[in-house]
Protein backbone atom coordinates (compact mmCIF):
# COMPACT_ATOMS: atom_id res chain seq x y z
CA UNK A 1 0.00 0.00 0.00
CA UNK A 2 1.48 3.62 -0.92
CA UNK A 3 2.21 5.73 1.81
CA UNK A 4 0.31 8.79 2.17
CA UNK A 5 1.81 12.05 1.50
CA UNK A 6 0.75 15.79 1.54
CA UNK A 7 -0.79 16.96 -1.30
CA UNK A 8 -0.61 20.55 -2.29
CA UNK A 9 -1.77 22.61 -4.95
CA UNK A 10 0.82 24.95 -7.01
CA UNK A 11 -1.22 28.09 -6.85
CA UNK A 12 -1.43 28.01 -2.57
CA UNK A 13 2.61 27.71 -2.74
CA UNK A 14 3.94 31.44 -1.43
CA UNK A 15 5.66 33.56 -4.36
CA UNK A 16 4.16 30.78 -6.84
CA UNK A 17 5.18 30.12 -10.10
CA UNK A 18 1.86 29.67 -11.68
CA UNK A 19 0.29 32.82 -13.26
CA UNK A 20 4.15 33.96 -14.24
CA UNK A 21 3.93 35.70 -17.79
CA UNK A 22 6.49 34.03 -20.17
CA UNK A 23 7.88 37.61 -21.51
CA UNK A 24 9.03 37.61 -17.67
CA UNK A 25 12.40 35.40 -18.45
CA UNK A 26 15.65 36.04 -19.66
CA UNK A 27 16.28 36.65 -23.57
CA UNK A 28 18.15 33.35 -23.45
CA UNK A 29 15.74 31.59 -23.15
CA UNK A 30 14.17 31.91 -26.93
CA UNK A 31 17.31 30.45 -28.35
CA UNK A 32 15.07 27.72 -29.55
CA UNK A 33 11.50 26.82 -29.27
CA UNK A 34 11.54 22.66 -27.94
CA UNK A 35 8.33 20.65 -27.28
CA UNK A 36 8.04 19.34 -23.48
CA UNK A 37 9.82 22.00 -21.63
CA UNK A 38 8.72 23.71 -18.47
CA UNK A 39 8.62 27.53 -17.64
CA UNK A 40 11.72 29.39 -16.55
CA UNK A 41 9.76 30.28 -13.44
CA UNK A 42 9.27 27.13 -12.20
CA UNK A 43 12.96 26.58 -12.12
CA UNK A 44 13.61 29.85 -10.74
CA UNK A 45 10.88 29.33 -8.04
CA UNK A 46 13.03 25.82 -6.65
CA UNK A 47 16.17 27.04 -7.56
CA UNK A 48 15.84 30.18 -5.01
CA UNK A 49 13.84 28.67 -2.54
CA UNK A 50 15.97 25.14 -2.29
CA UNK A 51 19.93 26.21 -2.83
CA UNK A 52 22.03 29.39 -2.23
CA UNK A 53 24.33 30.91 -4.10
CA UNK A 54 27.24 28.89 -5.59
CA UNK A 55 24.82 25.95 -5.21
CA UNK A 56 25.34 23.34 -7.49
CA UNK A 57 22.19 22.75 -9.21
CA UNK A 58 21.19 19.47 -11.84
CA UNK A 59 18.95 18.98 -14.31
CA UNK A 60 19.64 15.43 -15.49
CA UNK A 61 16.76 15.25 -18.53
CA UNK A 62 17.64 18.91 -19.58
CA UNK A 63 16.25 19.46 -22.84
CA UNK A 64 16.68 22.89 -24.07
CA UNK A 65 18.67 24.01 -20.68
CA UNK A 66 15.74 26.01 -19.17
CA UNK A 67 17.04 24.69 -15.32
CA UNK A 68 20.38 25.09 -15.73
CA UNK A 69 20.02 28.75 -17.11
CA UNK A 70 17.97 29.71 -14.52
CA UNK A 71 20.65 28.60 -11.90
CA UNK A 72 23.60 30.69 -13.85
CA UNK A 73 21.66 33.56 -13.89
CA UNK A 74 20.80 33.26 -10.13
CA UNK A 75 24.43 32.82 -8.89
CA UNK A 76 24.07 29.22 -9.15
CA UNK A 77 25.89 26.47 -10.89
CA UNK A 78 23.93 25.50 -13.63
CA UNK A 79 24.47 21.47 -14.70
CA UNK A 80 22.63 19.99 -17.36
CA UNK A 81 22.88 16.83 -19.29
CA UNK A 82 20.90 15.25 -21.69
CA UNK A 83 21.09 12.14 -24.10
CA UNK A 84 19.73 13.86 -26.97
CA UNK A 85 21.82 15.49 -29.68
CA UNK A 86 19.82 18.74 -29.61
CA UNK A 87 19.34 19.48 -26.60
CA UNK A 88 22.65 18.78 -24.87
CA UNK A 89 23.63 21.36 -27.82
CA UNK A 90 21.04 24.05 -26.28
CA UNK A 91 21.61 23.03 -23.02
CA UNK A 92 26.03 24.43 -23.28
CA UNK A 93 24.68 27.09 -25.27
CA UNK A 94 22.89 28.57 -22.90
CA UNK A 95 25.16 27.76 -19.74
CA UNK A 96 28.06 28.90 -21.34
CA UNK A 97 27.08 31.77 -23.39
CA UNK A 98 29.16 34.04 -25.24
CA UNK A 99 28.47 37.52 -25.94
CA UNK A 100 27.41 39.18 -29.32
CA UNK A 101 30.49 40.62 -30.21
CA UNK A 102 31.84 37.03 -30.55
CA UNK A 103 29.21 35.85 -32.93
CA UNK A 104 29.54 38.46 -35.19
CA UNK A 105 33.37 38.04 -35.37
CA UNK A 106 32.44 34.48 -36.34
CA UNK A 107 30.07 35.49 -38.90
CA UNK A 108 32.51 37.92 -40.32
CA UNK A 109 35.39 35.07 -40.70
CA UNK A 110 32.97 32.95 -42.73
CA UNK A 111 30.55 35.16 -44.50
CA UNK A 112 32.16 34.97 -47.83
CA UNK A 113 32.44 31.42 -47.24
CA UNK A 114 28.73 30.64 -46.43
CA UNK A 115 27.25 33.25 -49.49
CA UNK A 116 30.05 31.66 -51.89
CA UNK A 117 29.25 28.17 -51.16
CA UNK A 118 27.33 26.10 -54.36
CA UNK A 119 27.00 22.52 -52.77
CA UNK A 120 23.27 21.38 -52.75
CA UNK A 121 23.83 17.87 -51.30
CA UNK A 122 21.22 17.69 -48.98
CA UNK A 123 18.03 15.15 -49.20
CA UNK A 124 15.09 15.51 -50.75
CA UNK A 125 13.16 16.11 -47.34
CA UNK A 126 15.07 18.72 -46.14
CA UNK A 127 15.03 20.27 -49.61
CA UNK A 128 11.57 20.54 -49.37
CA UNK A 129 11.75 23.11 -46.66
CA UNK A 130 14.14 25.64 -48.32
CA UNK A 131 14.45 27.95 -51.51
CA UNK A 132 17.62 26.84 -53.32
CA UNK A 133 19.94 30.15 -52.14
CA UNK A 134 19.10 29.58 -48.44
CA UNK A 135 19.67 26.15 -48.40
CA UNK A 136 23.17 26.22 -50.80
CA UNK A 137 24.27 28.63 -47.43
CA UNK A 138 22.67 26.44 -44.49
CA UNK A 139 24.95 23.74 -45.86
CA UNK A 140 28.27 25.59 -45.48
CA UNK A 141 27.36 26.56 -42.23
CA UNK A 142 26.22 23.19 -41.22
CA UNK A 143 29.91 21.87 -42.75
CA UNK A 144 31.55 24.86 -40.61
CA UNK A 145 29.80 23.54 -37.69
CA UNK A 146 29.86 20.11 -38.04
CA UNK A 147 32.34 19.42 -35.54
CA UNK A 148 31.87 22.47 -33.03
CA UNK A 149 34.57 22.76 -30.04
CA UNK A 150 34.59 26.44 -28.54
CA UNK A 151 31.79 28.28 -26.70
CA UNK A 152 31.08 30.85 -29.76
CA UNK A 153 30.88 27.53 -32.20
CA UNK A 154 28.00 25.74 -29.99
CA UNK A 155 26.17 29.32 -29.60
CA UNK A 156 26.13 29.19 -33.01
CA UNK A 157 25.02 25.77 -33.86
CA UNK A 158 22.14 26.41 -31.07
CA UNK A 159 21.46 29.52 -32.98
CA UNK A 160 20.99 27.39 -36.09
CA UNK A 161 19.05 25.26 -34.54
CA UNK A 162 16.47 27.87 -33.31
CA UNK A 163 16.25 29.36 -36.90
CA UNK A 164 16.27 26.10 -38.60
CA UNK A 165 12.63 26.39 -38.72
CA UNK A 166 9.59 28.54 -37.89
CA UNK A 167 7.54 31.56 -39.04
CA UNK A 168 9.63 34.58 -37.87
CA UNK A 169 11.46 36.82 -39.87
CA UNK A 170 15.02 35.00 -39.41
CA UNK A 171 13.57 31.63 -40.12
CA UNK A 172 15.07 30.01 -42.66
CA UNK A 173 12.10 27.46 -44.04
CA UNK A 174 8.79 27.92 -45.18
CA UNK A 175 6.60 28.88 -42.88
CA UNK A 176 5.91 26.03 -40.37
CA UNK A 177 6.18 25.42 -36.34
CA UNK A 178 8.76 26.50 -34.61
CA UNK A 179 8.82 24.03 -31.81
CA UNK A 180 9.25 20.80 -34.03
CA UNK A 181 10.22 19.68 -37.11
CA UNK A 182 7.20 18.97 -39.13
CA UNK A 183 6.58 15.98 -41.81
CA UNK A 184 8.26 16.40 -45.24
CA UNK A 185 5.05 15.40 -46.71
CA UNK A 186 3.08 17.69 -44.79
CA UNK A 187 5.02 20.86 -45.88
CA UNK A 188 5.44 19.42 -49.07
CA UNK A 189 1.54 19.13 -49.27
CA UNK A 190 1.25 23.04 -47.70
CA UNK A 191 3.52 24.64 -50.52
CA UNK A 192 1.62 22.57 -52.99
CA UNK A 193 -1.98 23.11 -52.05
CA UNK A 194 -1.64 26.57 -50.09
CA UNK A 195 1.03 28.32 -52.21
CA UNK A 196 3.24 29.23 -49.39
CA UNK A 197 6.69 30.79 -50.77
CA UNK A 198 10.16 29.42 -49.21
CA UNK A 199 11.56 32.63 -48.17
CA UNK A 200 15.30 33.43 -49.92
CA UNK A 201 17.12 34.09 -46.59
CA UNK A 202 20.77 35.27 -46.01
CA UNK A 203 21.84 32.81 -43.49
CA UNK A 204 24.53 35.05 -42.02
CA UNK A 205 22.26 37.84 -41.37
CA UNK A 206 19.65 35.64 -39.58
CA UNK A 207 22.35 34.68 -37.69
CA UNK A 208 23.01 37.95 -36.37
CA UNK A 209 19.40 38.63 -35.98
CA UNK A 210 18.35 35.73 -33.93
CA UNK A 211 21.80 36.28 -31.62
CA UNK A 212 20.97 40.02 -31.26
CA UNK A 213 17.73 39.12 -29.84
CA UNK A 214 18.46 36.43 -27.97
CA UNK A 215 21.63 38.21 -26.19
CA UNK A 216 19.61 41.72 -25.54
CA UNK A 217 19.85 40.59 -21.40
CA UNK A 218 23.31 40.92 -19.46
CA UNK A 219 24.61 37.42 -19.31
CA UNK A 220 24.55 35.16 -16.59
CA UNK A 221 27.13 35.73 -14.14
CA UNK A 222 28.19 31.86 -13.58
CA UNK A 223 28.90 29.57 -16.16
CA UNK A 224 27.60 26.13 -16.14
CA UNK A 225 28.25 22.75 -17.53
CA UNK A 226 26.88 20.45 -19.76
CA UNK A 227 27.51 16.99 -20.76
CA UNK A 228 25.59 14.45 -23.46
CA UNK A 229 24.84 10.96 -22.08
CA UNK A 230 22.50 8.83 -19.84
CA UNK A 231 21.13 10.03 -17.03
CA UNK A 232 21.39 6.95 -15.08
CA UNK A 233 24.99 6.84 -15.54
CA UNK A 234 26.05 10.69 -14.73
CA UNK A 235 29.94 11.58 -14.44
CA UNK A 236 29.14 13.38 -11.41
CA UNK A 237 31.27 12.84 -8.04
CA UNK A 238 28.84 11.62 -5.37
CA UNK A 239 27.23 14.18 -3.31
CA UNK A 240 28.82 16.96 -4.97
CA UNK A 241 24.88 18.13 -6.32
CA UNK A 242 22.92 20.28 -3.92
CA UNK A 243 19.59 20.40 -5.90
CA UNK A 244 18.22 18.41 -8.61
CA UNK A 245 15.18 20.32 -10.76
CA UNK A 246 13.95 17.86 -13.57
CA UNK A 247 11.54 16.65 -15.66
CA UNK A 248 11.90 12.71 -16.99
CA UNK A 249 9.85 11.04 -20.17
CA UNK A 250 6.43 10.77 -20.16
CA UNK A 251 6.04 7.73 -21.29
CA UNK A 252 5.50 7.69 -25.10
CA UNK A 253 4.05 11.44 -24.68
CA UNK A 254 6.98 12.87 -26.99
CA UNK A 255 8.53 11.60 -29.19
CA UNK A 256 11.63 13.78 -29.12
CA UNK A 257 13.94 12.64 -32.09
CA UNK A 258 11.07 12.63 -34.47
CA UNK A 259 10.07 15.82 -33.60
CA UNK A 260 13.84 17.31 -34.12
CA UNK A 261 14.58 15.24 -36.71
CA UNK A 262 15.38 18.21 -39.22
CA UNK A 263 17.99 19.53 -36.34
CA UNK A 264 19.16 15.95 -35.48
CA UNK A 265 19.77 16.03 -39.50
CA UNK A 266 21.48 19.66 -39.33
CA UNK A 267 23.75 18.11 -36.29
CA UNK A 268 24.71 14.92 -38.30
CA UNK A 269 22.36 12.47 -36.72
CA UNK A 270 19.79 10.28 -38.00
CA UNK A 271 16.52 10.55 -36.29
CA UNK A 272 15.89 7.22 -35.89
CA UNK A 273 19.02 6.17 -34.54
CA UNK A 274 18.79 8.62 -32.33
CA UNK A 275 15.31 7.85 -31.17
CA UNK A 276 16.85 4.54 -30.61
CA UNK A 277 19.05 5.37 -27.65
CA UNK A 278 16.54 7.61 -25.96
CA UNK A 279 13.81 5.80 -23.24
CA UNK A 280 10.34 5.53 -24.26
CA UNK A 281 7.68 2.99 -23.67
CA UNK A 282 4.41 2.59 -22.89
CA UNK A 283 4.60 -0.41 -20.60
CA UNK A 284 4.58 0.54 -16.50
CA UNK A 285 6.78 -1.87 -15.29
CA UNK A 286 9.58 -0.82 -17.54
CA UNK A 287 8.81 2.64 -16.85
CA UNK A 288 8.94 2.06 -12.77
CA UNK A 289 12.60 0.56 -13.47
CA UNK A 290 14.05 2.83 -15.70
CA UNK A 291 12.96 5.53 -12.94
CA UNK A 292 14.21 3.38 -9.81
CA UNK A 293 17.86 3.43 -12.12
CA UNK A 294 17.78 7.32 -12.50
CA UNK A 295 16.61 8.05 -9.55
CA UNK A 296 19.10 5.48 -7.24
CA UNK A 297 21.94 7.71 -9.73
CA UNK A 298 19.95 11.40 -8.24
CA UNK A 299 20.80 9.98 -5.20
CA UNK A 300 24.25 9.26 -5.41
CA UNK A 301 25.00 12.61 -6.99
CA UNK A 302 22.90 14.47 -4.56
CA UNK A 303 24.39 15.33 -0.83
CA UNK A 304 23.01 14.39 1.88
CA UNK A 305 19.88 17.04 3.10
CA UNK A 306 19.50 17.85 -0.62
CA UNK A 307 16.00 17.99 -2.52
CA UNK A 308 15.36 16.60 -5.51
CA UNK A 309 12.23 18.12 -7.59
CA UNK A 310 10.56 15.75 -10.52
CA UNK A 311 8.30 17.52 -12.95
CA UNK A 312 5.80 15.08 -13.78
CA UNK A 313 2.45 14.76 -14.94
CA UNK A 314 -1.14 13.04 -15.00
CA UNK A 315 -1.20 11.17 -18.17
CA UNK A 316 -3.41 9.20 -20.55
CA UNK A 317 -1.85 5.52 -20.87
CA UNK A 318 -3.53 2.70 -23.09
CA UNK A 319 -6.89 4.45 -22.36
CA UNK A 320 -6.20 4.40 -18.48
CA UNK A 321 -5.35 7.48 -16.19
CA UNK A 322 -1.93 7.80 -14.80
CA UNK A 323 -0.63 9.91 -12.44
CA UNK A 324 3.10 9.43 -12.49
CA UNK A 325 3.69 11.21 -8.93
CA UNK A 326 2.13 8.43 -7.37
CA UNK A 327 3.25 5.69 -9.87
CA UNK A 328 7.20 6.59 -8.48
CA UNK A 329 6.22 6.25 -4.89
CA UNK A 330 6.09 2.79 -5.71
CA UNK A 331 10.22 2.53 -6.29
CA UNK A 332 11.14 5.53 -3.87
CA UNK A 333 12.12 4.09 -0.92
CA UNK A 334 14.24 2.17 -2.82
CA UNK A 335 16.18 4.58 -3.99
CA UNK A 336 17.54 5.94 -0.68
CA UNK A 337 14.86 9.04 -1.30
CA UNK A 338 12.17 10.40 1.08
CA UNK A 339 9.11 11.36 -0.70
CA UNK A 340 7.96 14.66 0.56
CA UNK A 341 5.14 15.89 -1.26
CA UNK A 342 3.20 15.90 -4.30
CA UNK A 343 2.34 19.71 -5.53
CA UNK A 344 -0.01 19.51 -8.44
CA UNK A 345 -2.16 21.56 -10.58
CA UNK A 346 -5.10 21.38 -13.18
CA UNK A 347 -3.46 22.23 -16.98
CA UNK A 348 -6.78 23.59 -18.74
CA UNK A 349 -6.31 22.59 -22.52
CA UNK A 350 -5.92 25.67 -24.04
CA UNK A 351 -2.34 25.48 -21.96
CA UNK A 352 -1.81 22.08 -23.86
CA UNK A 353 0.80 22.77 -26.68
CA UNK A 354 -0.58 20.03 -28.53
CA UNK A 355 -3.54 21.77 -29.20
CA UNK A 356 -5.26 18.65 -31.30
CA UNK A 357 -5.43 16.45 -28.56
CA UNK A 358 -9.20 15.95 -26.45
CA UNK A 359 -9.51 16.66 -23.17
CA UNK A 360 -9.01 12.88 -22.63
CA UNK A 361 -5.83 12.49 -24.02
CA UNK A 362 -2.20 13.50 -23.37
CA UNK A 363 -1.28 15.31 -20.49
CA UNK A 364 -3.77 16.51 -18.18
CA UNK A 365 -2.34 17.74 -14.77
CA UNK A 366 0.78 19.20 -13.30
CA UNK A 367 2.14 17.18 -11.27
CA UNK A 368 5.53 17.81 -9.17
CA UNK A 369 7.07 15.29 -6.73
CA UNK A 370 9.34 16.41 -4.23
CA UNK A 371 12.13 13.91 -2.58
CA UNK A 372 14.15 14.57 -0.12
CA UNK A 373 17.68 12.68 0.61
CA UNK A 374 18.70 12.19 4.05
CA UNK A 375 21.41 13.83 6.22
CA UNK A 376 22.24 10.35 7.84
CA UNK A 377 21.81 6.31 6.56
CA UNK A 378 22.53 4.42 8.69
CA UNK A 379 26.34 2.75 8.62
CA UNK A 380 27.30 5.10 6.78
CA UNK A 381 30.38 7.58 7.84
CA UNK A 382 29.36 11.55 7.87
CA UNK A 383 30.43 13.52 4.99
CA UNK A 384 33.96 15.30 5.18
CA UNK A 385 32.99 17.73 2.49
CA UNK A 386 31.52 18.00 -0.69
CA UNK A 387 32.26 16.85 -3.58
CA UNK A 388 34.61 18.38 -6.07
CA UNK A 389 32.63 18.80 -8.90
CA UNK A 390 33.89 22.15 -10.17
CA UNK A 391 37.80 21.20 -9.99
CA UNK A 392 37.17 17.38 -11.84
CA UNK A 393 34.11 18.90 -14.28
CA UNK A 394 34.35 22.62 -14.58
Amino acid sequence: MLRQIECVSAWELEGTWKGARKSSGHSLHALCSRTGSFPPALARFFIERYSGPGSVVLDPFSGKGTAPLEACLAGRVGVGNDLAPEAYVLTRAKVRPVSLEEVIGWVKRNRSFIESYRGTDAPEEVQVFYSRSTLRQLLAVRELLSEPETDVEYFVTAVMLGILHGSSSDSLSVKCSHSFSMSPKYVEKAVRVSGLRRPERNVADCILRRAERVLADRLPPVKGIAFEGDARSLPIPPESVDLIVTSPPYFNMQTYAWDNWLRLWFLGHEYKEVARRLFHTDSVSRFLSFAEEFLTEFNRVLRPGGSCFLVLGVVRLRGETVNMAELLLNVVDRTGFEPVRVITDEIPKEKKYLMYLGTDQGVNREVVLELLKPESVPGRSPRAGRGGLISVVG
